[in-house]
């Protein structure tokens, strides 16, 4: 049987613009969020084996920010967004003004912020994908978890590999228009602070991507 892992190089273009058609979505609303202009791009998509999810953490030891959503209706399966330190931080400041230099010292208002930016990612990709694959797709409500990154990693990663072999990576380009008489606040694609988006779906997601890529190739 086929798996994701398959998709020809046609196939995955399609993938990323189903992507990008979502996350496009999401920017107007954080823009609404944030009361200025938020553009998200989702500028490379990789797909690799579950194994592989623990090497993606940028550093062992820095503190970072994870929110996992489960997918639930029309497709089964798992989403969990990832921000290094200074993602996290840059991000913050962005849509709500505050400054925070520990992540560990995020209180409840801050890990709603980044509750709310998982909600209206993922609910703002789900969307792209549900019009093309004739489904109602919905999440759970945000898991917010604040840890080292390679502990979080190999933590996550021992319970979605149990029950998924393969994933989806994507850089998340995240910029934020230039607040009037501030410094410009942007996390952009060739920066560090980009963040990362992991999909993982079980095995009939994965028969309805290929189907419909295959479609849109054909």
């Amino acid at each position: 049987m086929r798996t994701v892992l398959s998709l020809d190089l046609d196939e995955r273009d399609q993938l990323k613009e189903l992507l990008n058609i979502g996350v496009s979505h999401a920017g107007t609303k954080l823009s609404q969020m944030a009361g200025r202009r938020v553009a998200i791009s989702v500028p490379q998509v990789s797909i690799e084996r579950a194994e592989t999810i623990a090497t993606f953490a940028d550093e062992g030891d820095e503190v970072s920010v994870a929110v996992l959503l489960r997918l639930t209706g029309g497709m089964e399966g798992y989403v969990l967004l990832y921000f290094p330190q200074h993602a996290a931080t840059q991000l913050l400041r962005a849509i709500s003004g505050k400054e925070v230099g520990d992540l560990r010292a995020f209180d409840a208002y801050d890990r709603s912020v980044f509750q709310e930016v998982g909600n209206i990612l993922a609910g703002g990709m789900l969307s792209g994908l549900s019009e093309f694959l004739h489904a109602e797709l919905m999440h759970s409500v945000p898991d917010v978890v604040i840890d080292m990154g390679g502990a979080m990693f190999n933590s996550l990663s021992a319970a979605l590999i149990a029950s998924h072999e393969e994933f989806l990576s994507s850089d998340v380009a995240i910029e934020v228009e230039q607040a009037p008489a501030s410094d410009a606040v942007a996390i952009s694609e060739h920066d560090r602070s980009s963040g990362r988006m992991f999909l993982f779906l079980g095995p009939e997601a994965t028969k309805q991507i290929l189907a419909i890529t295959s479609a849109m190739v054909s």
